[in-house]
C-alpha cells in the first residue's frame, strides 16, 4: 500500500519540487472521491438499495436459464442416442442391399457372357448350315456389342468380347474370302492375259452373287480395329487400309506383281522401271471402271457411300508401286543414270495417276517416297549435275545459235540454244510442281535461278572467246537468245505456279528473319514482283551492253566512211538555182551506203524488239554526229546549206523510214540545224540579235518566235549550238546577200 501511495504521489507532483504547490489541490481531490464512495457504500441512501435488488433479479433470471439449457441438452443427447442406434440398422441393411446388387450384377455379367456363347453358337450353327445370312447378321450383333462396350470399365469383358469377335472373323473371312475367291475366278477376274476380254461378258446370276458377297465382306470389316497390313516402310503407314473385298480384289494381281517384279525375274530389271509403272497403270485402266460399276453399288447399299471403292481400288495398287520403287532407291541411288531414270519414270507415273487417271491429290503416291530427305537430297544433287551436261551440250553444239526453222515466233529469231534452255527449265518445272510440300518446291526454283545465273556467265565467256566483228559474230544470235529467255521469264513470273513460289519464298525470309532476330513473325502482306525479277535484271542489263556495243560497232563503221563528207566544200557548193536538180553529195554515198547496209544486216540479225533498240541508239548518235562533226565544225553557203538538207530529208530519212513512221523525229539536232541554215535574213538577223542580247527576258520573248529553237532550249544547248549556227548563217548571207 506505501508503495501504491507513493507512485500517485509521484505522478501527480513530478521530480520538479516548484511543482508541490499542487499537493493542496490533489488533497482535495482524494477528499472529494473518499466522500463519493462513502455516500455510495452508505446503507441508507435509496440508489445503493436499488442497485442490489437489479443484481438479485439478474442473477435469478440467469440461474432459470441454465436449468432450462441442462433439460434441453438432456432431451438432446437422448435423441443423438436414438438416431445412432437406428443408423446401425441402416449400415446393415445396406449391407445386405450391397450384397444383392454384387450378385445381380454378378448374374447379369453372367447372363451376358451367357448371351456371348449363344451368339458363338448360332454362328458356329449358321457356318455349319451354310446359312452366311444369318451368320452375317449375328457377326453384326457381335461387333455392335463390342463398340457398346468401348465405354465400359470391364476390360476383362471387353477383351472378352473382342477376341470372341476375331476368333469369328477370322473364321468368316476365310469362308467368305474362299467363295469370293470362287466367284471372282467364275468371272475370270483379273481381267489382264487370257482374260482380256471377259470384262464385256459376264453372267447375271454370277454378278448378283458377286454384289451379295461383296455386302457381306463389307459388314465383316472391323471398324473399330482395321487389319493393319505389313509394312515393310514408315512410308506405307500413309496408306489407310482398304475394305475387304478391295483386299481380295487386288490380291492375284498382287501376286502377278511379286512374281513378274520381284527376284530374278527378266521383268525385274533395274534399267526398265517403266515396267513396273507401266503395268500398275495398265491393270488400273483396265479395272478401274469394272470396280465402280460392281463393287460401289455394293458399298452403297450397305450405307458406306463416302467410301469410294475405285479410289480404294486404285491405293492399292499404287501402294505396290511405292513399295517397288522405295526398294529400288535404296539400290540404284549409287548409279546416277540409273537413279535419274527411275525418278523420271516416278514422276511420269504420278503424273499420270493425277491428270488422266484423277487419282485424288488427298492420296499417297510414288512422291512421298521421293521427298525423303536423302533421297531427295540426291535427287536435287543429279538434277543439277544433268542439268549442267545439257547446257554444255546444248552451247557446244553446231547448231546452237541457228534460228528455229518452224519457229511461230519469227521476229524474234529464236534459237536452237534459247528453245533448248527453257525446254530444260520446263522440263525440270513439270517434275517438281506437283510436290506438295512448298519448301521442297522451292529448292527446285533455287536450283533453276542458280542454272540461269550460270547459263547467263556461260554465254559471257562465250562471247569474250568469239570476240571479233559484233555483227558477224556470235554476239546478235546470243543477244537474241538472251532476249527471248527474259521475255519469257517475264512471262512465267506471273503464272500461278510461280507467283505462288514467290509468296512461299518471301514467307520463309520473313520467317527467317525473324528467328535471327527473335522478333515476332510479322504477316507478308502484299507481295510484288516475281521469283524471276533479279535474274531477268542481270538478263536485261547483259543484253543492254551488247546492243550499245554493236550499235557503236555498227557507228564507227559508218564514221569510218564520213571523212570526205565531213570535209566537203559545204562553203563552195552551187545553189540549187544553177543546177538543175539537187542530188545526194557525192562524198556522201560511201556514208550512207554503209548506213544503209549496216541498217539491214541488224534488221536481218536482231529479233524486231531488239533491232528497235539497236537502230534508236544508232540514230540519236549519228544525229550528234552529223550535228558535231559536220554542221558545227564547218561553214555553209546557200548551196551547202541546201544540200546538207537535201541529204538528210532525201536520203538519210528515207534509209530509217524503211523501218519505222516518221523517223525525223529521232533526228531532230540535224533536222533542226538544217532549218536553221536555211532560214530567211531577217529571222537570222532577229535570232543573232536574240543571242547577243544581254537582257534575257527580251531574248526569251524573241526565241519565243522560233519553234526550231525550242528544241535547243529544253536540252540546254542553246549556248553551245546556236551561235555556232548563227555564225555558219552569216556567212551563207554574206557570201550571198
Amino acid at each position: 500500500m506505501k508503495e501504491t501511495v507513493l507512485q500517485k504521489f509521484n505522478a501527480e507532483l513530478g521530480t520538479d519540487i516548484k511543482g508541490l504547490n499542487r499537493i493542496y489541490e490533489f488533497q482535495q481531490c482524494l477528499n472529494k472521491q473518499k466522500n463519493e464512495i462513502e455516500k455510495s457504500l452508505s446503507m441508507a441512501s435509496t440508489e445503493a438499495t436499488s442497485r442490489v435488488k437489479a443484481v438479485i433479479e439478474s442473477v435469478e433470471r440467469i440461474s432459470i436459464e441454465i436449468q432450462q439449457l441442462e433439460e434441453t441438452c438432456a432431451e438432446f443427447r437422448s435423441d443423438i442416442e436414438e438416431t445412432m442406434h437406428e443408423d446401425d440398422k441402416s449400415l446393415e441393411m445396406q449391407k445386405i442391399i450391397d450384397t444383392i446388387s454384387y450378385l445381380d450384377k454378378s448374374l447379369s455379367y453372367l447372363n451376358f457372357i451367357k448371351y456371348i456363347e449363344n451368339i458363338s453358337d448360332e454362328i458356329q450353327a449358321s457356318l455349319t448350315n451354310g446359312d452366311d445370312e444369318t451368320t452375317i447378321s449375328l457377326y453384326t450383333d457381335l461387333t455392335n456389342i463390342s463398340c457398346q462396350l468401348q465405354s465400359s470399365k470391364c476390360l476383362h469383358l471387353q477383351n472378352y468380347v473382342k477376341e470372341t469377335l476375331h476368333f469369328w472373323h477370322n473364321l468368316i473371312k476365310d469362308k467368305l474370302s474362299k467363295e469370293y475367291n470362287d466367284i471372282l475366278k467364275t468371272l475370270k477376274w483379273p481381267f489382264c492375259g487370257s482374260n482380256a476380254n471377259a470384262l464385256h461378258t459376264p453372267m447375271p446370276e454370277t454378278l448378283m452373287k458377286f454384289k451379295i458377297l461383296t455386302e457381306y465382306l463389307l459388314h465383316l470389316q472391323l471398324p473399330e480395329e482395321p487389319v493393319m497390313p505389313l509394312v515393310t516402310s514408315m512410308l506405307l503407314t500413309d496408306f489407310t487400309p482398304v475394305s475387304l473385298p478391295v483386299s481380295l480384289l487386288v490380291r492375284p494381281l498382287r501376286q502377278r506383281f511379286i512374281y513378274h517384279f520381284t527376284g530374278s525375274k527378266l521383268t525385274n530389271r533395274q534399267d526398265k522401271p517403266e515396267w513396273f509403272f507401266t503395268q500398275i497403270i495398265t491393270w488400273i485402266k483396265d479395272h478401274v471402271q469394272w470396280v465402280q460399276k460392281n463393287v460401289q453399288p455394293a458399298a452403297n447399299s450397305v450405307g458406306l457411300n463416302h467410301v469410294d471403292m475405285k479410289v480404294e481400288f486404285m491405293r492399292v495398287l499404287v501402294q505396290l508401286a511405292v513399295e517397288k520403287l522405295h526398294s529400288e532407291l535404296s539400290i540404284v541411288q549409287y548409279d546416277d543414270a540409273l537413279f535419274a531414270h527411275l525418278v523420271d519414270e516416278a514422276l511420269g507415273f504420278e503424273r499420270e495417276l493425277r491428270e488422266t487417271l484423277l487419282y485424288p491429290p488427298t492420296q499417297p503416291a510414288t512422291i512421298v517416297v521421293l521427298t525423303q530427305a536423302h533421297i531427295f537430297v540426291k535427287w536435287i544433287n543429279v538434277e543439277k549435275k544433268y542439268a549442267a551436261e545439257k547446257m554444255d551440250a546444248m552451247l557446244s553444239s553446231n547448231t546452237a545459235w541457228e534460228k528455229l526453222s518452224n519457229s511461230d515466233t519469227d521476229d524474234m529469231k529464236v534459237t536452237e540454244c534459247a528453245d533448248a534452255f527453257l525446254t530444260l527449265l520446263t522440263t525440270i518445272s513439270d517434275r517438281y510442281k506437283h510436290l506438295p510440300q512448298p519448301g521442297h518446291r522451292l529448292q527446285f526454283l533455287e536450283l533453276q535461278l542458280e542454272l540461269i545465273d550460270d547459263w547467263r556467265v556461260r554465254l559471257i565467256q562465250l562471247l569474250h572467246e568469239n570476240y571479233e566483228d559484233p555483227l558477224t559474230s556470235l554476239m546478235p544470235c546470243i543477244l537474241n537468245t538472251l532476249h527471248y529467255v527474259a521475255t519469257v521469264l517475264e512471262e512465267w513470273g506471273i503464272t500461278v505456279h510461280f507467283l505462288q513460289l514467290h509468296f512461299f519464298k518471301k514467307q520463309f525470309e520473313v520467317v527467317e528473319t525473324a528467328t535471327l532476330e527473335g522478333s515476332d513473325i510479322k504477316n507478308v502482306g502484299e507481295v510484288e514482283g516475281s521469283v524471276f525479277d533479279e535474274a531477268v535484271a542481270l538478263l536485261r542489263r547483259l543484253e543492254k551492253e551488247l546492243i550499245n556495243e554493236i550499235s557503236d560497232s555498227v557507228l564507227l563503221d559508218v564514221k569510218a566512211k564520213s571523212r570526205s563528207y565531213r570535209t566537203d566544200k559545204w562553203f563552195a557548193m552551187p545553189s540549187t538555182k544553177e543546177m538543175i536538180s539537187l542530188s545526194v553529195t557525192q562524198s556522201g554515198y560511201p556514208m550512207f551506203q554503209e548506213l544503209a547496209t549496216q541498217l539491214n544486216l541488224l534488221h536481218n540479225r536482231l529479233a524486231l524488239p531488239l533491232f528497235y533498240q539497236a537502230w534508236k541508239n544508232l540514230a540519236s548518235q549519228f544525229d550528234q554526229f552529223l550535228l558535231e562533226e559536220v554542221v558545227l565544225v564547218n561553214h555553209f553557203n546557200v548551196g551547202g546549206a541546201e544540200q546538207l538538207q537535201y541529204d538528210v530529208l532525201r536520203n538519210l530519212f528515207p534509209l530509217f523510214g524503211l523501218y519505222i513512221s516518221k523517223p525525223e523525229s529521232y533526228f531532230p539536232l540535224i533536222k533542226e540545224a538544217c532549218i536553221l541554215l536555211n532560214i530567211m535574213l531577217g529571222s537570222a538577223m532577229l535570232l543573232v540579235e536574240a543571242l547577243d542580247n544581254s537582257d534575257e527576258t527580251a531574248a526569251k520573248e524573241i526565241l519565243a518566235d522560233f519553234p526550231q529553237v525550242k528544241l535547243y532550249m529544253e536540252k540546254d544547248l542553246q549556248r553551245v549550238y546556236l551561235p555556232q549556227l548563227a555564225e555558219n548563217f552569216l556567212d551563207i548571207q554574206e557570201e550571198n546577200p
